[in-house]
């Protein structure tokens, strides 16, 4: 069945009337309808590559579809596919073997060390012997979950150990926290497929701008408000409870506070979209050999065809060296985020994914 057809079967199905599908609302649609049946962001936007491009699909689960050519078949979980081994998944789940491969192909990587949730003590020692700020993470979670950047002190090392114990699940066995200097810099991801960069994507951390007369808490609904039509941007809004906005309390600012025309507060630490960050496109004015340090990250990961390369930076417009950057994770199956960015040109990853392997 065609792309065009789905959504008209969807749309009567629900009682309205076709959507006008202009060519860049069309995917947009599509995940949306595909949702309401509880199939998720990626796996949606691979099928919807698969059809776009002419092939026959079969959904087998919400997770798994089957796509066909006349010569090829092939099998995609999310947005992953059999090139993408078992291998590669583990080495980029633990964070510090991914690591270790990298400042193997020299690339520039920070100092960090492994410990068990058990040896707190360890960590202190460890992370005054390094020099704060320093950085705390479960080795083995996604999404930002249980982490802390720019620690400055052993108390704050104290709760962000804890904070990351408490990410884990309970009955898992294991936790493992990932001690790392901090490097200051901005956070990009870059989307890598085979031997080229499909998108260099700006998490910037949650914030809001000023217009001179609305209050910090009025600002907040007024772009969640923008993040309600963006798919994907949809399940990752800014959190309106102060309590979860730690910016807020070190500037002192509170939720009424009206910021001046133009004046951008920054709201939370953590850069992560999860945690209502800004995903704006900087493909086109990323310097090249930014994108391809991007691609040398992925190439050097055993059995990773293509995903996404996290680097801290300054400025990723010019020419890296060894003290302005640092290649921080490689991310096995990363969020679609270049797809629907919130500002910037969109990027089909997806359709990347199918392309390289129905060439």
């Amino acid at each position: 069945m065609s792309i065009l057809k789905v959504l008209k079967k969807k749309n009567k199905n629900t009682g309205k009337k076709p959507l006008s599908l202009r060519k860049q609302e069309e995917d947009a649609e599509f995940v949306r309808q595909r949702k309401k049946e509880g199939i998720g962001l990626k796996s949606s936007l691979i099928e919807y590559a698969a059809m776009k491009k002419g092939l026959s699909v079969d959904r087998i689960s919400k997770r798994v579809i089957v796509v066909k050519s006349d010569k090829i078949e092939r099998g995609f979980s999310l947005m992953n596919g059999d090139y993408s081994s078992r291998v590669g998944s583990i080495l980029c789940t633990n964070k510090e073997d991914s690591r270790y491969l990298l400042k193997q192909k020299g690339l520039t990587v920070t100092e960090s060390r492994l410990f068990k949730d058990s040896d707190f003590d360890e960590a202190v020692k460890y992370a005054e012997k390094i020099g704060y700020p320093v950085v705390v993470k479960p080795t083995t979670l996604s999404r930002g979950r249980g982490i802390t950047p720019d620690i400055k002190q052993k108390e704050s090392l104290q709760k962000a150990w804890t904070k990351a114990v408490n990410a884990y699940k309970k009955k898992s066995k294991n936790h493992k926290i990932l001690v790392e200097k901090h490097f200051h810099g901005e956070d990009f991801r870059f989307y890598v497929v085979g031997d080229k960069l499909v998108s260099a994507t700006h998490r910037k951390r949650a914030s809001v701008t000023g217009d001179g007369k609305s209050s910090v808490l009025q600002l907040i609904k007024r772009k969640n408000n923008e993040r309600q039509v963006n798919p994907y941007l949809v399940d990752h809004l800014i959190p309106e409870d102060y309590t979860l906005l730690e910016m807020l309390h070190e500037q002192k600012i509170d939720l009424d506070f009206i910021p001046k025309m133009n004046q951008e507060i920054t709201l939370r630490k953590q850069s992560n979209i999860h945690a209502g960050g800004d995903n704006i496109d900087v493909t086109d004015s990323a310097h090249p050999e930014f994108k391809a340090i991007a691609i040398k990250a992925i190439q050097a990961i055993p059995g990773l065809a293509y995903g996404g390369v996290d680097i801290i930076a300054p400025d990723i417009t010019i020419k890296p060296n060894e003290k302005n950057h640092i290649v921080s994770e490689v991310e096995f199956s990363p969020a679609p985020l270049a797809h629907f960015p919130y500002l910037g040109k969109k990027r089909n990853m997806a359709g990347a994914v199918i392309d390289y392997y129905f060439k």
